[in-house]
């Protein structure tokens, strides 16, 4: 059985409205950068040496 990608336009907007929902409730959206997460990541991970 070959399974083939597809595109499916139909569903870009239900995808734009959930991530906008995510957002606006202070949730992570894949592929948008996370603030939080880069502050975190720019830390020293050992203070005081």
């Amino acid at each position: 059985m070959v399974s083939e990608t597809v595109p499916r336009p139909e569903l870009e907007p239900i995808f734009t409205a959930l991530a906008g929902q995510w957002e606006t409730d202070g949730r992570l959206v894949p592929g948008r950068a996370d603030e939080e997460w880069t502050i975190l990541a720019r830390r020293y991970p050992w203070p005081g040496r």
